[in-house]
């Protein structure tokens, strides 16, 4: 009797077996249903725009760090330097010695006492200067200068005064005497000056510095001073652009 009760009993166990398959493999299936599969397309792009990203930072690292071109690198430093050298150089000149005489190169310093030269119509009376500014003059010969000429000269040939006005007429004599002569004026004087020379005209005006005379006072009253000042200035100006050019 026992054996046909297991008997009957196993084919039970079978179907229950069978059943909870069945029931297993329904709930996968619904469970396939409402858990879809994430897609995988947002990761991609995202991992192209990050390669290139760093493909544009490679690109721009290697074209920061292209390599200058050596001549014109070579230009530069020679007219920065060459022309901070100039401006140290006859400052330097101008500020120590009273000879007005002396010239650096064909050029010389002159500082502006009156305002002679301030112009009265700006438009038609260009390069006009100011009391206090610097000019720097062209060492020209005598008879070059033109009308409209900004020209530097004695009142007489013995003066170790200059005046610095503007031409406004060129002769050829001057009465019974023959030779180059200028009729100069201020622009801001209402007046004409005597008539000069060739042989009074020291130079032409070619720049104006504004605002400098007081400094170059300064230096010429204290020159060891501005003369390690000058230095101090040029060294900053060397780093400041070494620092920019390297940045």
């Amino acid at each position: 009797m026992a054996e046909e009760r297991n008997k009957k009993q196993q084919p039970n166990k079978k179907k229950r077996t069978t059943k909870s398959a069945a029931k297993q493999s329904v709930n996968k299936k619904q469970v396939s249903k409402h858990s879809k599969p994430k897609s995988r397309k947002p990761q991609a792009k995202n991992s192209k725009r990050k390669q290139e990203h760093a493909s544009k930072k490679t690109k721009n690292k290697t074209q920061q760090r292209k390599p200058k071109n050596p001549v014109y690198t070579l230009l530069f430093n020679i007219i920065f330097y060459g022309f901070i050298l100039f401006m140290i150089i006859g400052s330097i000149i101008f500020a120590t010695t009273k000879n007005a005489d002396k010239s650096v190169m064909g050029y010389r310093f002159f500082g502006v006492l009156t305002d002679s030269m301030v112009p009265r119509d700006p438009e038609k009376q260009k390069g006009g200067f100011h009391s206090g500014d610097v000019i720097i003059v062209k060492n020209i010969a005598g008879d070059s200068a033109e009308v409209g000429d900004i020209i530097t000269f004695r009142p007489s040939i013995k003066s170790q005064a200059f005046l610095t006005h503007r031409v406004k007429e060129k002769m050829d004599h001057l009465g019974d005497t023959k030779g180059t002569y200028y009729i100069t004026q201020g622009d801001a004087n209402l007046a004409e000056d005597v008539p000069v020379s060739a042989k009074q005209v020291v130079g032409k005006k070619i720049i104006v510095v504004p605002k400098i005379g007081a400094f170059l006072n300064f230096v010429r009253e204290n020159p060891l001073v501005s003369i390690i000042f000058l230095i101090s200035v040029f060294g900053f100006i060397t780093i400041i652009r070494y620092y920019i050019l390297n940045k």
